[in-house]
This record gives C-alpha cells, sequence and structure tokens, in this order.
C-alpha cells in the first residue's frame, strides 16, 4: 500500500482537499490522509465523495504531545508532530510499503511513478531549495536558503526500510522539544535538521529534477510550459509544483515574501496559478480562512517570550547572560 499525507489545521482544509485530489486522480492506488492538527467536527460532510481521510492529531498518541501545545507556536506545533504521523503510518499501520508527506499548498499534476521507482532503491528522499546559484540579491537569497534549510521539508518521501526507521526516530526525538522558529538560535522548525540526514543515513536520494518541488525559490533556475495539467519544466514533466506562500486573494503575486518574479514577469506561470487560485476558491478558501486553531493558545505569549529571549541572547554579554538567564525564563513561564 502506498499513502500520502499533508498536515494542517482547519483553516488550510481547502489547500489540503486541492491536493488530495489531485493526488488521488493521478494515482487512484494511493491512500491520501489528512493530519489535523485541530478539533474539527465537521470533517465527513466536507470530505463526502471523496476518498481524503482525516485523522486528527490526538489518536496517533504523540507521548509529549500536551507539553509540545504548552511550549510551540501553531507552526511549530504543526511541524513538529510530521515524523510522529510517519511513524503511525509506517509502523502502526498494516501493509504500508512508502509514505510521501506533500505540504498543503501543493499540487500533484502526474503519477508518482518516478518516485516510486527511486524509492525502490533508497530508502529517503529530499529535495533541495534550489540546483542553481543565485546572480542577484533579490529576495529569496542563497543566504535565506542557509539559514532555512538545503532542503524544503514541503515534501519528503520514506520507504518502510530501516534507514527511514532510523531517521524518524531520531527526528521525532529532536523535534519534542527543538521544532523551533527562532532564527536567532538557528531553529527554522523542523527543516534544519535535515540537512545533516544525508551524513548521518544511507541510501538517501536527493531528487535534483526540475519537476519535483518547483516552488518560488527555484524559479530562477526553472521554466514553465504547456498548459495547467500538461505541464513541462525545463523540457521534463512538472509533478507537483509548491505554492508556498501563495496568496489566492492577492493575483499576480507569486509569494508575498518573494521579490524576483510576479506573474507579470513570469507569462509562464500564469495558467498554473490561475488554475490554482480557483481550485482554493471552489473549495472555499475564503469560509475556512478564518477559522482558529483549537490548539492556538497563549500565541502572543509564546512569540512574546521567544522574542525577548531572542533580543537577550543577541545583546547582552555571556557572563550577564549566566547570571540573568535563570530569572529571566521563570519570569516569562
Amino acid at each position: 500500500m502506498k499513502l500520502a499525507f499533508t498536515l494542517c489545521s482547519a483553516n488550510y482544509l481547502p489547500l489540503a482537499k486541492t491536493l488530495g485530489l489531485s493526488l488521488l486522480e493521478h494515482n487512484p492506488d494511493y491512500r491520501f490522509v489528512i493530519g489535523l492538527v485541530d478539533r474539527w467536527e465537521d470533517a465527513t460532510g466536507y470530505f463526502a465523495g471523496t476518498r481524503i481521510e482525516i485523522l486528527q492529531v490526538e489518536d496517533i498518541k504523540i507521548p509529549k504531545f500536551e507539553s509540545m501545545v504548552n511550549t510551540y507556536s501553531l507552526v511549530e506545533l504543526i511541524t513538529s508532530v510530521k515524523p510522529f504521523y510517519f511513524d503511525h503510518f509506517l509502523n502502526r499501520e498494516p501493509g504500508i510499503e512508502l509514505v510521501a508527506y506533500f505540504d498543503p499548498d501543493i499540487l500533484i499534476l502526474l503519477p508518482l511513478t518516478e518516485l516510486e521507482q527511486t524509492l525502490s532503491h533508497h530508502d529517503i528522499v529530499l529535495t533541495p531549495h534550489l540546483t542553481q546559484p543565485i546572480n542577484d540579491n533579490l529576495m529569496p537569497t542563497e543566504k535565506h536558503i542557509f539559514e532555512t534549510g538545503v532542503f524544503n521539508l514541503g515534501f519528503l518521501a520514506l520507504a518502510n526500510r530501516p534507514e527511514a526507521q532510523k531517521l524518524i526516530h531520531w527526528w521525532s526525538r529532536k523535534l519534542e522539544t527543538e521544532c523551533l522558529l527562532d532564527l536567532s538560535r538557528g531553529y527554522f522548525v523542523d527543516q534544519l535538521w535535515m540537512n545533516i540526514a544525508p551524513c548521518l543515513f544511507d541510501r538517501v536520494w536527493i531528487e535534483k529534477r526540475p519537476g519535483y518541488n518547483a516552488a518560488h525559490w527555484n524559479l530562477h533556475e526553472r521554466r514553465l510550459s504547456g498548459e495547467s495539467g500538461k505541464c513541462w519544466i525545463n523540457g521534463l514533466p512538472l509533478i507537483f509544483f509548491h505554492f508556498s506562500h501563495f496568496d489566492p486573494l492577492k493575483p499576480g503575486q507569486i509569494a508575498k515574501c518573494h521579490s524576483r518574479f510576479d506573474l507579470a514577469s513570469r507569462p509562464d506561470l500564469v495558467g498554473l496559478f490561475e488554475s490554482y487560485r480557483k481550485s482554493l476558491l471552489d473549495a472555499g478558501y475564503e469560509k475556512f480562512r478564518e477559522n482558529r486553531c483549537f490548539y492556538a493558545k497563549g500565541e502572543t505569549r509564546k512569540i512574546f517570550r521567544r522574542t525577548l529571549l531572542g533580543f537577550l541572547r543577541r545583546n547582552t554579554p555571556l557572563s550577564v547572560k549566566l547570571k540573568l538567564g535563570k530569572y529571566v525564563q521563570r519570569f516569562l513561564k
């Protein structure tokens, strides 16, 4: 059995539904599961008539989940549970041969046949953010990649074999307490940990073909051709596109943190983006976007604490940190 999954809170369900429908259209032999890091009662009705499954985070019994909820911001929490879902699918559900994770803002355009062939020879498949140098100072730069990770963890595929199991065990232990969005300390949620995965584990494949995880950060090296649903990128099939930081209510903008291109300067992308935008709106994007996650508790306190500690870390001498650190930590708990 082949399984793909995503993770989100309820406000991202239109994106997750669009992803799931695109995956199942081209890969009808897969199961598709939404790992819902939230509580939402109406999942059955929203997904009626589809083969999309919902698995709420409390149902996979993460040992330190309550502590993670109390410590992490919502983005940190959602990314922190990723290895635990991998563990659940590979070790607690029978007959699973491979599991692929996709961020909810991804669209699958073709069968995953090549990926399956790769996983017949490797246990772990990663995609780098870019494969060609950036020769300007527009965002995102190579320095941004240094800070946020060599590999983009919007996609990760694992075969149910020993090296993947080792990775899950190591990664889940790290993310119990260190899935932090804190660049001042060298943390970028779940992603930076994977920089060293090819050093720690064998049978890792770094997938550089341009049709895998095409996104705003690698558009300087990739050109699209063909129509939506039958796309080519640099003359090779486009397997999946990652619409990271795309806002369907701001047509013309590729991503909110991107200054290199817009759709006016990249007419090759217009058809694909318009088709995706329509799919999100049809799936109820505007209705769902205001939903507040059940686990979004104390977000202001968590962000303030992280910001203050980051400021102290960067701007106070080590001797002062040692004297005051424990009092600041106690005050901010």
